[in-house]
């Protein structure tokens, strides 16, 4: 298993991981209620928080303002899964499912078609927090720097796959 400095790409997400990986925790998880988005301004235009509402509900809870520009509109209180190409879909929820019943990390570069008609590729680093509150389970993301990688000028916003997903181990293992 390598290091997560050497999974994380951008100095970005190797700085988020390691303010989450400071928060206070709960068994491997922290809670939503000790994550404090001032400590972290900086990165947090790049933030997402997702709350995970089975069995098919993924709801965008935050958004931060540089992700929000990059999608041309602000999809706050929308699910998810809207947003992925159909056939992502049930990788994605794969994907997910291990994250909140096997708590761990994961890094993976995301294939979108922006609404500018930009296709492009983006790190995330996707990071498990548990929400007292609602008792549902949130996903912490943070969106690396986009690179872009060809043009076709249509007009919609997509994540269309994902590539390189690399698990990383917060204490609990890693899938198989």
């Amino acid at each position: 298993m390598s290091p997560v400095s050497e999974i994380l790409q951008s100095a970005g997400a190797r700085q988020f991981f390691e303010y989450w990986n400071g928060l206070p925790k709960v068994g491997l998880v922290p809670d939503r209620g000790t994550f404090n988005p001032p400590a972290i301004h900086r990165l947090m235009p790049s933030v997402t928080i997702l709350e995970v509402v089975p069995p098919d509900r993924v709801e965008m809870r935050l958004i931060g303002t540089d992700l929000v520009a990059r999608m041309g509109t602000d999809p706050t209180g929308k699910n998810y899964l809207d947003s992925i190409a159909p056939a992502a879909r049930l990788p994605y929820l794969e994907m997910l499912n291990h994250q909140v019943n096997h708590p761990c990390g994961r890094q993976s570069v995301l294939h979108t078609h922006e609404a500018s008609g930009i296709l492009s590729r983006v790190e995330v680093l996707f990071l498990p927090m548990t929400h007292r509150l609602s008792g549902h389970p949130l996903i912490l993301s943070y969106f690396g720097p986009t690179e872009s990688v060809s043009f076709d000028g249509r007009d919609y916003r997509e994540v269309q796959s994902f590539e390189d997903v690399r698990w990383i181990d917060i204490g609990a293992g890693i899938p198989a």
